[in-house]
């Protein structure tokens, strides 16, 4: 690192020399004493020749541990070629970077750029007596000596922060006698070449700051969002505490330890006369405001999909280089894929939470005047964004409205921006002092030319969601995000929760049926049954959702409107060994109980695999297995690993074809009946389980397999009606609109059907051909049947089979009089 020399600055006038701390005094009990045993008197020298050996010993073995350390210390020139290791930088699938991985986070701060305020806070705490010794502190290694006598082994090592910087640098780390000689002799070196001026910057780019973060410049960009020029006395307090002890001193998880650090290091700035009472307590008495992280979709640039990179190229390749090769990695996400995922998500996980009502603020200031407060997540200077979530300072309240500061700017907040609060006045709501989360709305599109965005009042929600796109063709991940935020949870439930699929589970139920000759046009009885359960008793009394049955009705029907009698009797009929059989050549990878209730969905499911095996049916039935990374290249363009496709046969493509045409079914007239207006062909399942603890919605296009999961970490009811087409249909719905409005996603798109799929006009309620000639009050469904499992028999006229049931079956069906048209 090429320093150029300054004038040396004035150092911190010299502390007073401190009593040595953590000195352990024992004092001998009463009863142990012997006060009449006088002690016998030594002269200066008999104790000098008592312990000559001693000495004799001890400087012997000093002298062999300077001269050890000389042999083995390496040459205080490199410190010139310090660089810090090369980045692993990751690319989305059409080249442009998106996140980079690296052991070290830090920005290097060149001479001259250290504040003089976080220069007089690192040096009070630190090395009291930096700008006047040579590398090593006499006194101090005098205070050590005697702690770690006493001791019995190194408890302090009176490191300076020259030696600091050589242990950093040249990683002589430990807490041998021979490290520390050896870290003394590096820092006298050190102080010959360099300035005082170049070893505080030095020190300032090497330390650790906890967190992931090496250097004050990170440190000061990660906690407080600012730069270190911009620090305050408080703030640089608190960045010179924790070098310390980094991981204990972490900010976000342990705020209390970092202030009463903070607070010691500012108690050493008064001491040492830097600062003085006034400003000391001014500082002690700030908040610890800390930078929330909380970014936009485009910011966040997918942090659950690079995790998953990160974890697979760590697996593979090892930490080291891993975070020190800088290694080229293409991966499959899709940028616009992303982005418009995580939005969809993101604002429907807000309107979910919303229903909850308000929590309260993120904090209040109770100290000081609001209008003074700088927030960390402020950037001075740059407008507040419209649509993106910024941190507010309220200044003043009204019964219907409140004053709000977001960095430069000032915002009225009135009554329309906490509707959703459910509280009546805006008063009622927030105070002067409290932070909260606020955001501008875009005026309508009806609005006057000039109408201001207004401003709206947020909160995050605690609510959880998963979306997954895949390619169905290859298993390519285009788009991934694991729950609301990484910064708050890095947790990724899209690869690593297992939840109750519910109904979702109910294709794998009739993809085994079709695969063993049943047809979408056979029928059921769907009336109050009993099955052997998990005990092999007679226990197990599944019910329909509404509590409603419908007699005889077709296995297309049953599916369509997620019944789920017919479900069970089809899982009982087939054989739940066929079921989990059908299911594991799919994708499906989790234990699958074999019971009658796995057709409901019991089964807890990582939504990753089940998105694969939807993946399976769509693609033909070709399970291709999901992938993150396309190829691995070095620095210097080497490619070391291109991704081979991974797939197997997981049923026949008739019968993968004629369960997507059944599953179109839920799009045009069953539980997703929401996505029939969009231009293309879509096939899919919502889930719900009975405690309304988890929300699925699985559906694919021609090209693209996409599901999303709507939940709470611990599962806890969502809300009554809170079932997969209410919660996790939404945010589907908006993914795919927006692919369809910005061209990636083809508007007219269709299933095709393979060969050995036959297509046939049945009668949509009983499944049996039409009789001839046809007849105008028929409801005819065009279904697909595998080649030779068409129906021969027609529909004569009569539902003889349905009118013979009993009244509270018949309830279901509409049975028109001759010559009506059938609903």
């Amino acid at each position: 690192m090429d320093y150029e020399p300054l004038p040396e600055a004035p150092g911190p006038p010299p502390l007073s020399e401190a009593a040595p701390r953590g000195a352990l005094r024992v004092r001998r009990p009463p009863s142990l004493r012997r006060p009449s045993e006088p002690r016998p008197r030594r002269s200066i020298f008999g104790h000098f020749w008592r312990w000559a050996w001693v000495y004799a010993l001890g400087l012997g073995a000093g002298s062999g541990l300077v001269v050890a350390a000389v042999i083995h210390m390496p040459e205080v020139d490199k410190i010139d070629d310090f660089r810090p290791g090369l980045v692993t930088e990751l690319y989305d699938r059409h080249g442009g970077p998106y996140a980079n991985y690296a052991l070290e986070r830090r920005v290097m701060l060149r001479q001259g750029q250290v504040p003089r305020l976080l220069q007089s806070a690192i040096v009070a705490v630190e090395d009291e007596h930096f700008f006047q010794h040579g590398g090593v502190d006499l006194a101090g290694i005098l205070r050590a000596a005697i702690s770690n006598f006493r001791a019995g082994h190194i408890t302090q090592g009176a490191s300076t922060l020259t030696m600091q910087v050589a242990e950093n640098v040249f990683h002589t780390r430990g807490r041998s006698w021979r490290r520390k000689v050896e870290e003394a002799l590096l820092a006298v070196e050190i102080e010959k070449r360099y300035s005082k001026q170049q070893i505080i910057t030095l020190y300032c780019n090497v330390i650790y700051t906890g967190n992931g973060n090496y250097g004050m410049s990170a440190a000061a960009t990660d906690y407080f969002n600012k730069p270190v020029s911009r620090l305050t006395l408080a703030e640089a307090a608190t960045l010179a505490g924790l070098p310390q002890r980094p991981n204990e001193y972490n900010p976000y998880r342990n705020p209390q330890a970092v202030i009463r650090r903070r607070n010691h290091v500012l108690d050493r700035m008064l001491a040492e006369k830097i600062i003085d009472r006034a400003a000391h307590d001014d500082a002690v008495a700030e908040p610890l405001l800390l930078a929330q992280h909380h970014r936009t979709p485009e910011e966040s640039g997918g942090t659950y999909f690079a995790e998953e990179v990160r974890r697979y190229l760590e697996q593979h390749y090892g930490s080291q280089r891993l975070y020190g090769a800088g290694l080229r990695v293409q991966t499959t996400l899709d940028p616009k894929m992303q982005v418009a995922a995580e939005e969809a998500m993101r604002k429907h996980l807000v309107t979910l939470d919303h229903r909850r009502g308000w929590r309260g603020p993120l904090v209040h200031l109770d100290r000081g005047d609001p209008e003074g407060q700088e927030l960390p997540s402020w950037r001075r200077g740059e407008p507040v964004a419209v649509g993106e979530w910024h941190e507010g300072v309220v200044l003043a309240v009204e019964p219907d409205s409140a004053e709000v500061r977001i960095a430069d700017q000032r915002f009225t907040l009135e009554r329309a921006g906490i509707a959703w609060t459910r509280k009546q006045r805006v008063s009622d709501a927030l105070k002067r002092g409290d932070v909260a989360w606020f955001r501008l709305e875009a005026p309508p599109k009806d609005a006057k030319p000039g109408t201001p965005p207004r401003l709206m009042l947020e909160q995050e929600p605690r609510i959880e969601g998963v979306i997954l796109v895949l390619d169905s063709a290859s298993g390519a991940v285009r788009a991934m995000l694991g729950g609301w935020d990484f910064e708050r949870s890095k947790f990724n439930r899209a690869t690593q929760a297992q939840r109750q699929v519910g109904s979702a589970f109910k294709p794998f139920v009739y993809g085994a049926a079709i695969e063993q000759g049943y047809t979408p046009a056979d029928t059921l009885f769907d009336a109050p049954t009993a099955f052997i359960g998990a005990d092999s008793k007679l226990s197990y009394f599944p019910q329909n959702y509404y509590h409603r049955y419908a007699g005889m009705i077709t296995l297309r029907r049953a599916l369509e409107q997620s019944v789920n009698i017919p479900a069970v009797k089809m899982l009982d009929m087939v054989g739940v060994r066929r079921v989990i059989d059908f299911a594991r050549r799919t994708g499906i990878t989790s234990p699958l109980p074999p019971y009658p209730s796995l057709a409901l969905g019991s089964a807890d499911l990582i939504p990753m695999e089940l998105a694969a095996a939807y993946a399976a049916i769509a693609n033909s039935g070709l399970y291709m297995q999901p992938y993150f990374v396309e190829q691995v290249a070095t620095s210097d363009g080497e490619v070391l690993e291109t991704h081979s496709p991974q797939a197997r046969k997981a049923m026949d493509a008739p019968a993968a074809y004629v369960l997507t045409h059944m599953l179109e079914g839920v799009i045009d007239h069953g539980t997703a009946f929401a996505l029939s207006k969009l231009d293309l062909d879509i096939a899919g399942k919502t889930g719900t389980t009975n405690d309304y603890t988890d929300a699925w919605f699985v559906g694919y296009t021609p090209k693209l397999t996409i599901l999303t999961w709507v939940g709470y970490d611990v599962k806890r009811n969502l809300g009554n009606g809170m079932t997969g087409a209410a919660a996790a249909l939404p945010p589907w719905q908006a993914f795919l609109e927006r692919g369809l409005a910005e061209g990636w996603v083809t508007k007219g798109e269709r299933f095709q059907p393979p060969g050995g799929v036959t297509m046939q006009a049945v009668e949509y309620y009983t499944g049996l051909l039409p009789p001839p000639g046809g007849s105008s009050y028929l409801r005819l469904q065009q279904e697909a049947f595998v080649t030779g499992t068409e129906p021969s028999r027609p529909w004569e006229g009569s539902y003889s089979s349905v009118r013979d049931l009993p009244w509270y079956q018949q309830r279901a069906f509409y049975l028109p009089k001759e010559g009506e048209r059938m609903p």
